[in-house]
């Protein structure tokens, strides 16, 4: 399980800064999509490179989770990080909400967090396969694949029927 961070000595000075791991390609995908929802509200940034800025936070931290730095030198971990530009852009605002407030909540989304680190290479193919290889411009595939199955279920169904009315 990811360590929480709370506070860093060494704020970024102008905007809140997303920490991510760059070598990792579920987390740069995602990541595009964050940045389409923040706008310019936020700086992204790898920990590959960010990680030299903020000497009170071991580089191992970064590569545990996404972190959320503000101005003030809190952090936002994990979930949360992703929670808080939610709440920063007044999208799903409770979701940041809950995480501070509601103990079951943060255990929940921290465990599913983590479950989704562990499996990143997997779930990326998945994102690929839904939404297609460009973050920037997502495909609904998903919708195809849905549509596919109703069909093919739909005809078994059809089968079925013919196949009983004959009996």
């Amino acid at each position: 399980m990811f360590q929480l961070l709370e506070q860093t000595n060494f704020p970024p000075k102008v905007k809140p800064l997303m920490v991510y791991d760059g070598k990792c390609g579920f987390c740069k995908y995602w990541i595009i999509k964050w940045k389409k929802i923040s706008g310019d509200e936020i700086h992204y940034i790898s920990y590959q490179r960010a990680a030299h800025k903020f000497k009170d936070i071991e580089e191992k931290h970064f590569k545990e989770a996404v972190r959320l730095i503000d101005s003030s030198g809190r952090i936002y971990n994990g979930p949360d990080a992703a929670f808080r530009t939610f709440y920063m852009k007044g999208k799903v605002p409770f979701l940041h909400l809950w995480y501070e407030k509601y103990k079951w909540f943060r255990k929940l989304t921290n465990f599913l967090y983590q479950w989704v680190a562990d499996n990143r290479n997997f779930l990326f193919k998945i994102s690929v396969r839904l939404f297609g290889k460009s973050a920037r411009n997502p495909q609904p595939f998903w919708a195809y694949y849905l549509i596919g199955s109703i069909a093919i279920l739909l005809t078994l169904i059809c089968v079925y029927i013919a196949n009983s009315a004959t009996q």
